[in-house]
């Protein structure tokens, strides 16, 4: 029986060819309805099967589906160039989206090579430079709409967490809540 390329993306799991179909756990799949063999696959094949797998077939399943991916070896030249890369990024990044980017650097000029600050955005995009680049602008974008510039090079802690800004996150539900939590003081010191 030929199946077309249809059939493997109708299914809601995956497939290793497209005659042997793994799970449909909600039997979405009326493409194949004639094909007794994918009624008939039940838990307990499953259960067999994934049983039947190798560890290092398990881990490589584990990894596809949680998208752990292997370490990268950081060293120091692969840092360096990525770290170049990301720089470049961010001078590429239109203006009116890196405006909080720019005004930070504007009150704290070390930001824009503060090394640590980059490695931590690289290594939060497995060091895709461009990538980078985009959560460096949004991380300060937010930062700004949520304390605004008097806040934007310090640290945030929770002294500095106003109600405006509680409004923002949570909007206006359990707004009382979360002001008699940060009004209450701490049960330990």
């Amino acid at each position: 029986m030929m199946h077309s390329t249809n059939d493997t993306a109708n299914n809601s799991c995956f497939s290793i060819p497209a005659i042997h179909k793994f799970c449909d756990p909600w039997n979405r799949n009326t493409s194949d309805s004639q094909d007794s063999s994918l009624e008939a696959y039940t838990d307990a094949d499953l259960a067999a099967d994934l049983n039947a797998l190798t560890f290092a077939e398990r881990q490589a399943m584990e990894a596809d589906i949680h998208r752990v991916n292997d370490v990268i070896e950081e060293t120091p030249e692969f840092v360096d160039a990525q770290l170049a890369k990301m720089k470049e990024a961010l001078e590429k990044i239109y203006i009116r989206h890196r405006q909080a980017w720019d005004r930070a650097i504007f009150l704290r000029p070390s930001l824009a090579g503060d090394r640590g600050l980059h490695l931590m955005m690289l290594r939060a995009r497995r060091f895709q430079p461009n990538d980078a680049a985009v959560l460096m602008v949004a991380y300060f974008q937010a930062k700004r709409d949520l304390f605004g510039d008097d806040l934007l090079i310090h640290r945030i802690t929770w002294n500095d967490v106003r109600t405006t800004s509680l409004w923002f996150v949570v909007g206006s539900r359990h707004l009382d809540c979360l002001q008699d939590i940060l009004t209450t003081p701490p049960l330990y010191s």
